[in-house]
Order: C-alpha cells, then structure tokens, then sequence
C-alpha cells in the first residue's frame, strides 16, 4: 500500500529522535528504563508497519527492537543501534521503491550478520513475560529489602527469615519463567543463604544482612537490565554468597527457644499496572468531556415530553371541533376526515410513548456508564504513600551509616491514597527533611549515650487524613534546635543586633530557618550546610498549595507538620440535603447511590439494613449522625449513599441527593481545630455553601452507632447469589490470575485472596461456594486457614480444595487431616482436572433457584 508510505515517514521522523534519546541514555548506563523504552517504542511502530503489507519493514524493526538482547558489549550494541537508526533515518528520506529496496539489504545484512543459537538467552522470551517479571521482582525485592531492615533492628527474629527465603524462591521461579538463568542461580543462592542461617539458629550478623541487601539489589536490577554488565556483577555476588555460604560459622548469639517460623505480609496486596501520566489525564478528561456529552441528552427527552403534551393538547382540540360540528359520523365526509386525522394523532402519541421510553432507558444507561467511567478513571489517579515511602528506610540507613550514626526510620500511613501529581512533587521535600534530620538533629551514638538515650535515634515519617487534607509529620528524637545559635547566625549573617534577637521568640526563629541561604552549619558537607533545604522544601509545598509548620523542643527531637491537598484538581463530588442544609460526599468514596423503597428496607434490634448483593449493608440516617434531627421519610423511597472504606460498607440515608458536581475544596478554618464529621468547605456551581463531609469520620461513626445498638451483621443473611462464588487464595500472582482465569471462563463469580489472613478477612463479607487455596502462604497458611473454616459453626459445610506445590504424603495428609475436601498438587494440576473437582463440589456456576 505505497499510498501509506508518506504516514509511515512522518511517524519514523517522530520516532527516530526519541530511539536516539535512549540510545544516548544506553551510552551512559541507564540501562533498565531506557531498553524498555527503546523496546516498547519499536514494538508499537512495529504493529503499525503491517498496514503497509508484505515489506521488509516489520522484519527490520523486529531486529532493532531485540537489539539488546543480543551477545556484546555496552559499547558494541551502542554502536550498532545508532547504525541502525542512521540507516533507518536515509530510508525514511526515499521514495516507498528505493526504501524498500534499501530496508531489503538491511535485513540481509543483519541476517547475515546474526549471532549463533544459544548467544541471545532471552530474545525468544515475550516481552509482556519480561516486563511483567521485572514488575514482580521489583515488588518482591520492595518487600525483601523491609524484612532485612527489621531483621537489622531484631537480628534474633529468625521467624522473618522465611518470608524472605519464600520472597526469593518465588524470583527463582518466575526468573525461570522468562529464562534468566543468572536471576535464577543469584535468588538460589540467596535462598540457600539464608536457610543455612536460619537452621543454625543463631542471631543474624550485620554482614549477612549487607550481603542480602545487596543482593536484593542485584535482583532489583537483573530484573529490568539484561545487559552484559548486569550479569557480570550478578555473576560476581553470587560467587561471594556461596563463598559466604561454605565458609558460615555459627558465630552469632544461639537464640533459645525459637520458636516456629511465622509468616508476615511481604507482597503487594493489589498488583500495580504502570501507566503513563499522561495517558492517565487523557482517560480522565475523556471520561469527563462523555459526562458533559450525556447531559445533552436531556433538552432531548425534556422536548419529546413536550412533543407528546402538544400532542395530547392536539387530541384534545380535535375532541373539541368534532364537538363543536355536531359529532358528526364517519359516514359524512367530514366525519371521515376528522376519524382520520384522530386516528393519525393516536398513532403518533403512541409512536412518541415508545420512543420516550426507549430513550428514556439508553438516557440512564448511558448516563451510569459515563459517570462510572470516569469514576474508574480518576481512581487511576491515587497511588498509596508508600510508592514514595517505601524507599524511604533504606536511604535512612545508607545515610545515617556514611555520616557515622545509627537512625531507624518507622513509617506509618503508608496505604493511604494520594493523587499522583501531589505524591511526586511531596519526595523532594520529604527527602530534605528526612537528611536535615539525620545530618543536624540526630546525634551520634557517643552524644545519645551521654545524653541517656539509647544510641539508635528513630525517625518517623507518619502520614494521615486530616481535614480532607494530607497531613504528614516527619519527626526525630535527636537533639532539638539549638535557638541560641540561630540567635547567632541572625546576628552575624542577618545584621541583628542581640536586643532585636532576643525579643524574637522561638515560632519567630523557627520560621527564619526556612529563609533562603540560611543555614546553622558553618562547614559545607555533600549532606548539608549550603543553604539549600527549608527554603525549598516551603517553595514546593506552596507550590502544591500545602504548607509546613516546625516545632522544636531543645533535647527531645523536632518535628515538621506538612499539610498538603490529597489532590490538587477539584473534588468531584455528590450534593446531598439533610435537614434543609446541603452536603457532599467524595464521589471517589461512593460505591453507589440507592433509592430504596419503603419494604426494602428491613429493620432488626433497632438497626435498618439494606440488602446488596446478598451482603446486609447497615443504614444510618445522615441527619441522626450530624446531629441535625431526623431524616424526613418520603412516600417513593429512601434517598441511601452506599460508602465502601477498608473492606466495609455502610449506608447513610439522606434527605434527597442534588446531584454531581465538580467542587472546588478548601480547608476548613484553622482556628475551628478538628470538626467530626467534616472534611472541608466548597461551593456549588450557582454558589451555595457545601459542606464536603469526611467519609472516614462518618464510617466511623455508623460502626459506633451499630455496636451501641448490639447488631451483629449476618453476612450469610440476604438475597442469594446469581451465580456460585469461588474464592481464590494464593500468594503467587501468576497463579492467582491462572486459576482466577479458569474459573471466570466457566461462569464462576472470583475474588482473590493474598493469603489466608485476607481469606478469612473477605470470608466475613463475601459469602462463596468455595475455597481454592495454596499452603504455603504468609500470616496465615492454608493448611491453617482450611482448618480455621471446617471449626467455624458458619463455614464447616463450605468445601476447600488445597493446591500444592508439595507432593510428598506428609503434606497431603495434613491436607486431608484439616478435613480439606480436596487436596491437588501444582505439579500435576490440569485445567479440565481443576474444574471436574470444583464441579464436583458444587456444581455448575449458575447456582439453583
């Protein structure tokens, strides 16, 4: 298709600059981001290059996008990617003809020129594989790197030593997956490292802990880097672990009575899917101008209704002329034509009855579409705390070591969800605080000793709600602000004299620390003492709107207060009214808005309850709760805002809902402290005040409200389900989407566990059929999970089928001996084998009236 080759120029003339940004990058080792880069770019041209048909084209791009996954150095693959690109940027200058002839004798060239079988170990691996093994290893050394830094604090808790030997066994096993041998024997290593540690029982030495972080950072890297050089040094640590390994003593303090391994949380509960920012805001601004779309809709329907009371109004005049010309019958002719013209108007009015209601239905469904569309949508917006947070403690200990201290960071907060641009922009500034802290609060352990502490200081980083705003708090137990000497440096730097210095009081010298140049140190170090730190750490966060506060006390540590928007575009909101006065919730906390009949709505031990999905959701009055009187109760139903926060749901009756709209949120007064119940103020659009209520103080406040009234919520209670629900519980993700996948495609409803602990959390608030569970899983296994399940008076009759890994018969009777239903191993376990046992328990998905 010559006539697309022009299309085809101009997209490589876009692409080219971007491949030679990466090459670039490649020259300089930054090898991970930019290869996928480089190979996500090309992947993406290439599937637009088969439009043009049978060409050389696609064949050629395929070549430069595995480029790196080919035998040679840095400088060598380098080298041949910008041959490449100058070659591919000449074709793009020629005619579709002579283009094609010079991309012909390309790929002969580099066919030619192909390295023997066996030098690229992953170029026949997927790139979705690869990319999806990078994102798991990453999360899983994210993890690994947390449990070796409490093992560092609490050397004797040799029960955290099984998570991170699972931890690496499981990059084993996926590293396998894709083929990357070097990943394999590095995470093998490693695993048989810290197993000989853990079967000596002896408290974990400083060195051991060393050698695993660093090798979590090889990992880390073998996961996204395939290059030369990454191996190489993956090649090298793992001849010092099994050099470690062979020549380990226990030398260490033996740890008496050690008790069985206990699993923690060490994985991501919710698998993270990365996605450009600026697709993001695409989507969003899409599924908001498709909002703004569906209200056109409306004039629509409004002018129909008044077509058909023209119409009605027609049929009524014509009533009043055939009255008028003496009734006369349709054997006369004007009788006929008046029959006529009647019996026309009633076809209409019956044509415009069913096109209204026909409208009327596509005007709901695609208005609830929209507007769950871009609910879904803006969710993609909220990344946790601890995307930022979770590096957070180890750049605490690297520094505090380069500076001679002993510091531990505690975080706290870390799940809560902030917008992706405000999260971003809060690192910097949280990273200056963090070294100000380490470098001048902090002492060092020869100071604290002397001082009565203990020697390690503790950093703390605790981020919260509050107000409707972020609040975080960064905070030492150092030495304090010493104001006397920044009474000093005002005098010498400022041109104070010490009368002016000493009227100021300590908020005044707190607050010329974060002046511009401004700094206690008198000698400039690579950590601090340039001047450069508070005053950008308040530029920013004036910058996100937010604000900053200090509070020092000399000897006890400091603390700095950050307020920041948890989002900084505008609130989409639902405008309820309660007792005549308007209020709003956070549209991102509704589950859904109910209008509930009068028989809908049951009553049991003084607590109303609505039933959703077979789940009783508890109902609180809105007026009750804010302390504004009584809900007006209305002939045609209850106005219900269904909330869903951590894993519960409650529902608040309102007096009616208003509508959705877009609120531009400011924090309350101040000077008002800490209201319950209340997040923020807005304005509606034609500028009435609202109230943006806070929906963690509100779901608060029912439970109260639910205990004090002594109801218990049944979850086994209420309507039954469509379709037979199963439970998937694994701490794997690659099998928890295999067998989630298996059983959606027969027709099962699924929701997936974590392990056994989320297991028996969802089993409390989702009521299934069945129970699919792995063993060998952290906090709670499966083995103990089956039995947790078979000795509940509720949940014994439910079935659970174990799938293990381990096939030796010990196993399988523990299995059996918990009363496990059924028991299959991973190594035999068979699609069509699977689903004959889950049929075989509880039958076909769609469940019986």
């Amino acid at each position: 298709m010559k006539s697309l080759w022009p299309l085809m120029q101009e997209e490589l003339s876009r692409l080219l600059p971007q491949l030679r940004r990466f090459a670039d990058a490649l020259a300089h080792g930054e090898d991970g981001t930019a290869v996928a880069q480089w190979q996500r770019r090309l992947g993406s041209f290439q599937g637009a290059t088969r439009a043009l048909g049978d060409t050389p084209l696609p064949a050629v791009t395929g070549r430069m996008q595995q480029l790196w996954s080919g035998a040679g150095t840095r400088d060598a693959l380098v080298a041949q990617a910008r041959r490449w690109l100058d070659a591919v940027a000449d074709v793009a200058t020629l005619e579709f003809d002579p283009a094609m002839a010079r991309l012909t004798a390309l790929e002969s060239e580099a066919a030619s020129a192909a390295p023997a079988p066996g030098r690229t170990p992953h170029a026949d691996v997927d790139l979705r594989l690869r990319g999806l093994f990078a994102t798991e290893v990453d999360d899983k050394c994210n993890a690994m790197e947390r449990v070796l830094l409490q093992l560092e604090q609490a050397p004797d808790r040799l029960e955290l030593i099984a998570p991170l030997m699972r931890a690496a066994h499981s990059i084993k096993g996926a590293a396998r997956a894709v083929r990357n041998e070097d990943a394999v024997r590095l995470a093998h290593a490693l695993e048989d490292r810290l197993s000989a540690a853990q079967k000596r029982t002896v408290a974990l030495d400083a060195d051991l802990v060393d050698l695993a972080l660093r090798a979590v950072d090889r990992l880390r890297r073998l996961g996204r880097d395939d290059s030369a050089d990454a191996r190489q040094a993956a090649t090298e640590l793992f001849a010092e672990l099994m050099s470690a390994s062979a020549g380990a003593e226990a030398t260490g303090p033996v740890v008496t009575g050690a008790a069985a391994p206990t699993y923690i949380d060490v994985e991501e509960t919710d698998p993270i899917l990365r996605v450009r920012a600026s697709h993001v805001g695409r989507l969003i601004a899409l599924a908001g101008t498709g909002m703004v779309e569906n209200r056109r809709l409306r004039p629509f329907g409004e002018r129909q209704q008044r077509l058909r009371r023209d119409l009605g109004a027609a049929s009524r005049l014509l009533d009043e002329l055939h009255h008028e010309l003496g009734a006369p019958g349709p054997q006369t002719a004007v009788g006929a034509q008046l029959a006529g013209l009647r019996h026309q108007l009633s076809e209409s009015r019956l044509a415009i009855n069913q096109w209204l209601d026909e409208f009327g239905a596509y005007e709901r469904e695609s208005a609830d579409l929209t507007e769950r569309l871009y609910h879904n949508a803006s969710q993609t917006r909220l990344r946790p705390f601890a995307d930022i947070a979770e590096a957070y403690p180890r750049m605490v200990r690297e520094l505090s070591r380069q500076l001679g201290k002993r510091v531990r960071a505690v975080l706290s907060g870390e799940q809560l969800a902030v917008d992706r641009d405000v999260l971003e922009r809060l690192d910097a500034p949280l990273n200056h605080l963090m070294r100000n802290a380490i470098d001048h609060g902090i002492e060092d352990p020869g100071t604290r000793r002397a001082a009565g502490k203990p020697e390690e200081g503790v950093l703390t980083v605790a981020a919260t709600y509050r107000a409707g705003m972020l609040a975080i708090d960064v905070s030492d137990d150092g030495a304090g602000i010493d104001y006397e000497r920044v009474r000093a440096k005002l005098r010498a730097n400022r041109g104070l004299d010490e009368a002016q210095t000493a009227a100021l009081d300590d908020e005044a010298l707190a607050e010329s620390l974060f002046a511009a140049g401004f700094s206690t140190r008198d000698q400039v170090s690579e950590t601090s003492g340039r001047g450069v730190g508070l005053d950008v750490v308040r530029e920013m966060l004036k910058q996100l709107e937010g604000s900053v506060r200090l509070h020092s006390t000399r000897g006890a540590g400091t603390r700095f207060s950050l307020l920041v928007p948890i989002s900084r575009a505008v609130t989409r909101a639902v405008a309820v009214g309660v007792a005549g006065e308007t209020y709003a919730f956070p549209l991102l906390r509704i589950e859904r808005l109910v209008r509930a009949a009068p028989e809908q709505i049951h009553r049991r031990e003084g607590m109303q309850y609505l039933a959703i999905e077979g789940l009783n959701v508890g109902l609180v009055p809105l007026a009750e709760l804010l302390g504004l009187g009584a809900t007006r109760a209305r002939d045609d139903g209850t106005d219900i805002v269904v909330i869903s926060q951590d894993g519960r749901r409650a529902g608040f009756a309102v007096d009616s809902v208003l509508g959705e709209f877009d609120l531009a949120t400011r924090p309350l007064d101040p000077r008002l402290g800490r209201v319950a119940d209340l997040a923020a103020l807005a304005l509606m659009p034609d500028g009435e005040p609202v109230v943006l209520l806070d929906t963690e103080d509100l779901m608060r406040g029912a439970l109260e409200r639910e205990r004090a009234l002594g109801r218990l919520q049944d979850p086994t209670d209420g309507t039954a389900t469509r379709r037979r629900r199963v439970l998937v519980v694994d701490d794997s993700i690659s099998v928890r989407e295999l067998v989630r996948q298996l059983l959606s495609a027969r027709g099962y409803e699924v929701q997936v566990a974590v392990d056994g602990m989320d297991a028996w959390s969802r089993l409390r608030e989702w009521p299934c059929d069945l129970v699919v569970s792995d063993v060998d899983m952290p906090r709670m296994d499966g083995i103990e999970l089956t039995r947790s399940i078979k000795q509940d008076p509720r949940l014994r009759s439910l079935p659970v089928v174990i799938v293990s890994y381990r096939d030796r018969p010990e196993d399988r009777r523990r299995g059996l001996e918990v009363h496990a239903d059924a028991y299959l191993t991973k190594s035999d376990f068979q699609e069509h084998g699977f689903l004959d046992v889950v049929h075989s328990l509880i039958g076909d998905a769609e469940a019986s009236p």
